[in-house]
């Protein structure tokens, strides 16, 4: 069984980010919240107007792949501070108890990335010190569903894209509440599912005939 890790809103605490960034670099006066971000598309959300008092979507990839990429992707925060040693023991110890035919491969995955960003994304986890040996950072972002059994995600695209015999495991955000419908197990972090008293991932993984 393979499973997908997606970076961000499970991993990096991206939307805040890039709320900072928006208000620091583009306009000082925008008010916004975290819980304000209900649309999965940030240009429906936060305004890139050009001379002529139009929307640019090319002012938005160029604030985020190219003025902003390092500040956005490589320095944000983890979403816990607690979540880079848990990960490890996580999949060092946790995600290795299994029969040996059993063993899980965990993968971490990000789509949308271009420009400077995937520099800046993996200098992002040579800081945090995640151990990982697979990195995806796809073009076409549904082709992670080819490369994974489980995917653990916040983006109500690719929960809305799952293959039938797949899983998902969402993190809510406020911009995917409109999924629930589509969720099979929905988590408020990454950590809650590593301590989930349940044990929902790892009864998946024996239960599973992905072998």
């Amino acid at each position: 069984m393979v499973i997908a890790i997606d970076i961000n809103d499970v991993i990096r605490d991206y939307t805040r980010q890039f709320i900072k960034y928006y208000q620091k670099v583009v306009d000082p006066s925008f008010e916004i919240e975290y819980d304000d971000v209900t649309d999965y598309d940030f240009t429906n959300i936060f305004p890139f107007i050009d001379n002529n008092g139009e929307t640019d979507t090319g002012l938005y990839n160029q604030f985020k792949y190219e003025d902003c990429a390092f500040e956005l992707f490589g320095r944000a925060d983890v979403m816990e501070r607690r979540l880079p040693s848990e990960f490890n023991l996580w999949t060092q110890n946790t995600l290795k108890n299994f029969d040996e035919e059993k063993i899980p491969t965990v993968m971490i995955v990000s789509p949308f990335e271009m420009g400077l960003s995937i520099q800046s994304t993996l200098a992002f986890l040579s800081r945090i010190g995640m151990r990982v040996r697979e990195y995806y950072f796809p073009i076409d972002s549904n082709t992670i569903w080819d490369k994974c059994d489980v995917l653990i995600t916040a983006n109500p695209n690719l929960i809305a894209n799952k293959p039938e015999g797949k899983h998902v495991f969402k993190i809510n955000t406020p911009y995917n509440k409109n999924t629930e419908t589509l969720t099979e197990f929905t988590f408020d972090s990454l950590c809650d599912i590593i301590h989930d008293e349940n044990n929902t991932l790892i009864n998946l993984i024996e239960n599973s005939e992905k072998w």
